[in-house]
């Protein structure tokens, strides 16, 4: 037998399906006023820990990128070109603004680099041409020394 509190759904589940941004403002208008009843719990709890993912997923994705182009400028410096200067100035402020907003991901980005290192030391041996034994096997930077790092100017020809 099917009880009804086996199958009722939380408040604001059809919310939840229909327009995820509306449903955003119904949790913090229910927090804000006090009213936890109004909370769409079940989904609130999915909602934060899809975030969470979401927000490591970007770090990882960023440093790969970072990481790659760090890879080609110093195995084939020669190839150097705006293109890779301007990736490498993107990724280092998104990534310094991601830290910035969510400090706790500052604390992890270290160990999410080494994850970051593998794609890319993997991308890097196929866009580079060289074998992937010829590059370091171990991330050969921190995260600080990847931000702090400055590009030179790329050799433009006439």
């Amino acid at each position: 037998m099917v009880r009804m509190s086996d199958t009722k759904q939380s408040p604001g589940h059809d919310l939840y399906e229909r327009d995820e941004h509306e449903w955003i403002a119904a949790q913090i208008s229910a927090l804000a006023s006090g009213q936890m009843t109004r909370l769409d719990r079940k989904n609130l709890i999915e909602f934060l820990s899809e975030m969470t993912i979401r927000d490591r997923r970007e770090l990882r994705s960023r440093l790969t990128v970072l990481l790659l182009h760090l890879l080609k400028v110093r195995f084939q410096p020669e190839r150097l070109s705006v293109s890779w200067v301007s990736t490498i100035l993107v990724q280092q402020n998104e990534i310094r603004s991601l830290i910035e907003d969510i400090p706790s991901l500052g604390g992890r980005a270290d160990a999410i680099a080494v994850q970051a290192y593998r794609d890319a030391l993997r991308l890097a041996a196929r866009e580079t041409g060289l074998p992937a034994g010829q590059f370091p096997a171990v991330m050969p930077w921190t995260v600080a020394e990847t931000l702090a790092y400055e590009p030179p100017e790329p050799i433009r020809g006439d």
